[in-house]
């Protein structure tokens, strides 16, 4: 199956003098699985490969292809294999955003689903621009998460 996703998302104001609410943002990258941003409202779009990198922004654009392989399709545990790329980025104003300025990754990953569990799935992604020779950032190791999830797979 090869699945193609693509996601916006634009926080606004009514009355410029105010400005933004101080609650509703968005934060980009990492697993999307932070259990806390109830308390002030943020959207967690999740970024493999990547930790958190975006934590107040007010807007955002992902792109994602999966190419997904089943490898059981057994009522009693689901396997299959896939392997993605995304492209995401956030800005905190339009005055800053450039929708082809994007943060790219790849990688590999297994989803689980046991009924006793839920979904459990894995996902190793390489952050290809978190390539930085002068940070020390040049091995593949470097650049590279692991991502996991339970439950559900994070948007």
């Amino acid at each position: 199956m090869l699945r193609f996703v693509t996601k916006y998302g634009f926080l606004g104001y009514y009355n410029s003098g105010i400005g933004f609410s101080p609650f509703e943002r968005f934060q980009l990258g990492g697993d999307g699985l932070s259990g806390y941003s109830y308390f002030i409202g943020r959207d967690i779009i999740s970024q493999r490969g990547y930790e958190v990198y975006a934590q107040d922004a007010t807007i955002f654009n992902k792109y994602s292809v999966e190419l997904r392989y089943p490898f059981s399709l057994a009522p009693t545990a689901t396997i299959y294999g896939l392997a993605f790329f995304d492209a995401a980025n956030a800005w905190s104003d339009f005055k800053s955003f450039n929708p082809f300025q994007l943060n790219r990754d790849a990688g590999l990953g297994v989803r689980i689903f046991l009924p006793m569990f839920g979904m459990l799935g894995l996902d190793y992604g390489v952050g290809f621009d978190r390539y930085d020779p002068v940070n020390g950032v040049t091995k593949l190791t470097d650049m590279a998460k692991f991502t996991f999830m339970l439950g559900f797979e994070p948007e």
